[in-house]
């Protein structure tokens, strides 16, 4: 049976997340030589190619790769859980923090319920927003660290933990037809979904008229699964037993939205970088695995 390096595999991880050996060797602090030669190792252990690439430019992953990706990440995430349970030190005190009222809540929910387990000391205080509402809550110490959506890749204090791909899902009674205004069930301006929404459709030249806005996630999932309107959602947030929920190829591709964690400098003690650190870990690979299911769900 063969065992795993665990510095091969953040390396192996580091390619496949940054699609290159340079993005790999800056994400690690590691030439891009040393990338390259730790990748030909892990794979001489296999036996098997990995890593799709052309003159040393990474095409992909090969069935091999994609199969061991997601072992990666959970033997990666395993470790660094290990290494905090037995290094950790008792945390007290309140952390006030912001999720996004447009995202699915039930991984960070999981997440959140993990450190309170292991830190009983902890009082955290979480506040559901709109991330544009988050950003200024921010900026005005009313809460010390967040979750947020954004389009522009230039935000200040921002960390990117992961990358979301937007589809486009409609319940198959949706009475819509191609030609006729978009129908939209969507979130109110500030979020980063809607951001991406309407600058696909202006970009097609493609009219819309808002059928149903939220600020909650579910709420625009039930709209969409009532037939009420279409929107453009997380492709990994769909449940998977929406067999109808697919992307529509007369709509225009809708690309990516990247989910940061923001800190608060000023506020961003011992039991703050805790957090962040466990958040970071707990939600760094969302953004490719499938995060809420419902089984009543009929789309």
């Amino acid at each position: 049976m063969k065992s795993f390096d665990i510095d091969l595999l953040r390396v192996f991880v580091a390619i496949a997340e940054e699609t290159s050996f340079t993005g790999a060797g800056q994400r690690l602090y590691r030439t891009q030589s040393t990338v390259s030669l730790q990748l030909k190792r892990l794979e001489q252990q296999l036996n098997k190619r990995l890593v799709r690439r052309v003159q040393g430019r990474v095409l992909g992953l090969t069935n091999a790769g994609e199969t061991l990706l997601d072992h990666a990440l959970r033997i990666i995430r395993a470790n660094d859980e290990a290494a905090v349970a037995l290094d950790s030190p008792e945390l007290a005190g309140i952390v006030r923090l912001g999720i996004p009222d447009e995202s699915a809540h039930s991984e960070i929910s999981q997440a959140l319920a993990a450190f309170r387990l292991r830190y009983p000391l902890v009082r955290l205080e979480v506040t559901c927003r709109l991330s544009n509402e988050l950003n200024d809550l921010i900026n005005h110490g009313r809460i010390d660290l967040a979750l947020i959506n954004r389009c522009d890749p230039v935000v200040v204090l921002a960390e990117r933990l992961y990358t979301e791909r937007l589809t486009w899902v409609a319940s198959n009674s949706l009475p819509w037809m191609p030609g006729q205004p978009i129908p939209l069930a969507g979130f109110p301006p500030g979020c980063a979904y809607r951001t991406r929404t309407l600058s696909a459709l202006e970009g097609a030249g493609m009219k819309w008229i808002d059928v149903y806005t939220s600020t909650s996630y579910y709420g625009v999932w039930a709209a969409v699964a009532s037939g009420l309107g279409l929107a453009a959602l997380p492709m990994a947030a769909v449940p998977q037993r929406a067999s109808g929920s697919t992307y529509q190829p007369e709509l225009p591709e809708l690309g990516d939205v990247d989910v940061a964690i923001v800190c608060d400098p000023a506020r961003e003690t011992e039991t703050v970088s805790c957090l962040r650190e466990h958040i970071r870990r707990q939600l760094s690979d969302r953004g490719s695995r499938r995060i809420f299911e419902d089984a009543g769900t009929n789309v």
